[in-house]
């Protein structure tokens, strides 16, 4: 579920800090594990410098992932006192720059000295600088390495649980390759303690480095399981494939082979670009799809925040689409490697993207899902399918033709109550229903929430109020748990709460083919309002309130009882219990994953996009019911209720062009 944040050793390609940095972003780096700028190492660069230094990287729109320092890259024996000293100042180098990381290491030894004799002094110099970062807001981090006290993964273990908190790991498994370790225990051994990876790669019968994926160090294994932590996470590019200016100086004689032997390419830009990739690679094969999010308002910015918290799995974004370019802005500086998009066509016709998340108003959902899917993408677009029905069916018959995923953000569908309800009716075991009752009025707004967009709560820009805007997630589950209703007989008031030309309070009395019945209650002007759920079957009664499931159980069958108690007042015997449930409820996030997983591997979607019809279904035969003043039967009318609409829109106080409704092309632009 990581974010990943790409980072590199930029002083690998160039001394030269701004060749470094058009480097990284031709290389689609955008983070720098600072160590060389300009030939001078970054560890011995005053705050001055690093101020200079920001003002530069912030006006290119780089950022500094980590202080790629040599700390702890010195002798057991030798004086700790300047090298501390020193390290004080990096911090405060780290904070000008904004690095949250400083890279150490765990001091050298020789083959004749005693691990165990100096494990003291070691943990006392590095308490010394974890300490003091820590209190001035930088997380040492610290890096596996040949000859150093953490050189094989129990070493490094003693050193991560002692100072926990304070200092994370860093995994780099050539050095672990290079110091005879089996590299995905040890990465299991330490995974709890890793904040970050070292992408560099080694052949195990030489010790050489070779792009990620090309040698002995599991990379495409660790990548994928380092996918799974959450939030973001930095995977740190550090070539080694051909020798940089001041290398000499950084490592010991004769540790990966003779210098020579690491030329592999031609120039240090060459090798930089060819481990970047092998790491774009890997990471490609742990997230494989593609996507984009078409609005970025508030819907699609809580779509941008799951992927900012890194709560995707397989996914990885790669565009947006908005039509305000302040919210392209808002992306550009979150995430300057993501392509922005003025219109959502723009974006469908880029081949940026594999998949798109529609997020923008309801009368654009079925026309942006065809446009998707003819340009052979995988939609997940957000409740509701649409409007109308009419052109529901129609993107629906663009998903048959395709060989593409057409998803729906049915998020309620991930909550463990409503799945257990829906498996208790229809299991069979009680009986088939008799009546549900289903009163949502916990939908509270403001005029201010109505006021906040020009074409909320209007005919021709949202085409509907509560119905359309909050309660399509509980149409879609009262059809989803009890069935599709055979007759509506609705009474939408509009403007009666609020100062808007749509509903904003619902009565719906529904009728089912078996004779069960059933009654719908919704508004956005109660509070604190209400949320309950009765649903009678023949052999037990079930309420789903306050977070909880309570079914009462009836020893015998209500049609039986009636037909053969020997009391006119004699009541069926039966017994309340508690419904346990999983307990997961994942929502957003949970649909999001599911979408990406169907596609990678075939699982289950939450919802298929074709199944919107169904609760826009009877959303529309309450509209057209209480526009009518009569019951109406499902499947309803569909093109009386598109006319009826056309003439609400025609009135609507915000006369506009809007996708599907007033007008029948196909414009470019969206409200967000």
């Amino acid at each position: 579920m990581a974010r990943f944040i790409f980072s590199a050793f930029s002083d690998e390609a160039a001394k030269d800090i701004n060749e470094q940095i058009a480097a990284c972003k031709a290389n689609g780096i955008t983070h720098m594990e600072l160590r060389g700028v300009n030939g001078k190492n970054i560890s011995t660069f005053s705050v001055e410098e690093a101020e200079e230094l920001k003002e530069l990287l912030d006006s290119e729109g780089m950022k500094v992932s980590s202080i790629g320092s040599f700390y702890g890259k010195i002798c057991i024996d030798d004086d700790f006192e300047e090298h501390f000293e020193m390290f004080k100042n990096t911090v405060e180098v780290a904070n000008t720059l904004e690095a949250e990381y400083i890279r150490i290491f765990s001091f050298y030894f020789s083959e004749d000295e005693s691990y165990e004799d100096y494990k003291e002094e070691v943990f006392s110099r590095l308490g010394q600088m974890a300490d003091y970062a820590y209190r001035n807001g930088v997380m040492c981090c610290h890096e596996n390495e040949k000859g150093i006290y953490g050189d094989i993964p129990e070493r490094c273990l003693e050193i991560l649980e002692k100072f926990e908190g304070k200092v994370a790991g860093v995994f780099d498994p050539a050095n672990f390759i290079q110091c005879g370790v089996d590299i995905l225990p040890a990465y299991e051994m330490l995974e709890p303690y890793i904040e970050y990876l070292h992408i560099k790669d080694a052949k195990k019968d030489t010790g050489f480095v070779v792009p990620a994926g090309e040698g002995d160090g599991s990379l495409e294994e660790i990548i994928r399981c380092f996918a799974q932590k959450e939030g973001p996470r930095i995977l740190s590019v550090e070539p080694h494939l051909k020798v940089f200016a001041g290398f000499k100086d950084l490592e010991k004689d004769g540790e990966t082979g003779s210098i020579e032997e690491k030329f592999t390419y031609p120039d240090n830009l060459s090798s930089f670009a060819a481990a970047c990739s092998a790491c774009h690679a890997l990471a490609e094969k742990a997230q494989p799809l593609r996507y984009g999010i078409i609005g970025v308002g508030s819907m699609g910015t809580s779509h941008f925040n799951y992927y900012m918290q890194g709560q995707l799995k397989e996914m990885r974004l790669t565009a947006v689409a908005d039509i305000n370019p302040e919210r392209l802005e808002m992306v550009k500086e979150e995430l300057p490697e993501v392509l922005c998009f003025n219109t959502a066509e723009e974006l469908m016709d880029s081949g940026a993207c594999d998949a798109v998340v529609i997020a923008t108003p309801h009368y654009s959902h079925p026309d942006f899902t065809i446009y998707a899917l003819n340009k052979g993408l995988h939609v997940l677009a957000e409740k509701p399918a649409g409007v109308y029905t009419k052109r529901v069916r129609e993107a629906n018959e663009a998903a048959a033709k395709s060989d593409k995923v057409y998803a729906l953000m049915y998020n309620q569908r991930t909550n463990c109550l409503y799945r257990k309800l829906r498996e208790i009716v229809q299991g069979g075991e009680y009986g088939e229903i008799r009546r549900v009752n289903w009163i949502i009025t916990d939908w509270y707004r403001t005029q201010s929430y109505y006021d906040s967009g020009g074409w909320r709560a209007t005919w021709s820009g949202e085409g509907g109020g509560v119905l359309l805007n909050q309660a399509p997630h509980n149409l879609d589950l009262w059809q989803w748990i009890c069935g599709m209703p055979s007759k509506i007989r609705a009474f939408c008031h509009e403007g009666k709460w609020h100062n808007i030309e749509v509903e904003d309070d619902v009565i719906i009395y529904a009728e089912y083919p078996n004779g069960a019945t059933g009654v719908f209650i919704t508004t956005t002007g109660d509070a604190p309002g209400t949320n309950r759920l009765e649903i009678t079957m023949d052999k037990g009664h079930v309420i789903c309130e306050d977070g909880k499931l309570k079914l009462y159980t009836l020893e015998t069958p209500t049609s039986v009882h009636s037909a053969t108690a020997a009391g006119g007042f004699s009541k069926p015997k039966g017994s309340w219990s508690e419904v346990e449930t999983d307990g997961y409820n994942p929502q957003h996030v949970g649909v999001l994953n599911a979408f990406a997983a169907h596609i990678v591997r075939g699982e289950p979607l939450v919802a298929r996009g074709e199944e919107g019809i169904l609760g826009l279904s009877i959303s529309n035969a309450a509209h057209l019911s209480s526009w009518l003043g009569k019951p109406v039967e499902l499947p309803v009318d569909e093109d009386l209720f598109y006319k009826m609409l056309q003439e609400k829109c025609a009135a609507s106080k915000v006369k506009k062009e809007v996708k599907g409704a007033v007008a029948e092309d196909m414009s470019s632009s969206f409200p967000t």
